[in-house]
Parts: C-alpha cells; sequence; structure tokens
C-alpha cells in the first residue's frame, strides 16, 4: 500500500467513523502529538483507538475535507477542513503531519487553529 493510499484510507474511515478500519491502519505504538508545543497527547494504539471512539460519539456530525496534502519521504503533511468536531457547527482548519512506517501510520503531529 502506498503512502498515498493510506491517507486516503485513513481520511474515508475517519468521515465514516469505522474504528475498525482506522485502527486497522495504526502501528501498536502510534503516538499523537501537538505541533505547537510537542506534547504528547496519545502514546498507543489503545488510548488512540478511545480517542477515536469518544470524538465519533460526541461528534455525529463529523467530517473532513482535504485542502491539500504533500507527500514527502515517509510523511504525509494534510492540511484539511474539518466540520462538526463536538458538536461545533464550525468549519475548522488544521494540518496534520503524518509518519508512515511500515506501511502503518507510526506518528500524528497535529496543528490546529
Amino acid at each position: 500500500m502506498t503512502i498515498e493510499e493510506i491517507i486516503d484510507r485513513q481520511m474515508s474511515a475517519f468521515n465514516n467513523k469505522d474504528i475498525v478500519k482506522m485502527m486497522s491502519l495504526y502501528t501498536n505504538d502510534t503516538k499523537i502529538y501537538t505541533f505547537s508545543d510537542h506534547e504528547l497527547v496519545i502514546n498507543g494504539k489503545k488510548e488512540c483507538e478511545e480517542m477515536f471512539i469518544k470524538l465519533f460519539e460526541q461528534s455525529p456530525d463529523l467530517n473532513a475535507d482535504f485542502i491539500k496534502t504533500i507527500y514527502f519521504t515517509n510523511k504525509a503533511i494534510v492540511h484539511e477542513y474539518v466540520y462538526g468536531r463536538n458538536g461545533s457547527k464550525e468549519k475548522k482548519e488544521q494540518v496534520v503531519i503524518f509518519e508512515i512506517q511500515d506501511q502503518k501510520i507510526s506518528r500524528m503531529d497535529i496543528m490546529r487553529e
């Protein structure tokens, strides 16, 4: 699977709130950081799954659209709009840097407005 296919599948699973497909794309030791202060907010696949389950439950209208994606070596830099996060009606912009290892997402760095 190419990095482009991994990111497309992740976006599709996210928009369909398909936790099984989502988690099949992540490594067991996945880490998620905030970009601004490099704070580790998710450490491991179990925490990642729990975070997405809670987000999906609290955000019935959650959806994301690509604005632009740049692929560089084993990274994808995704600029996107997110709608419906935690019940919000506002469209929010964010950038997520995905790191891929062995055809799975091993790290995400998230920058939100």
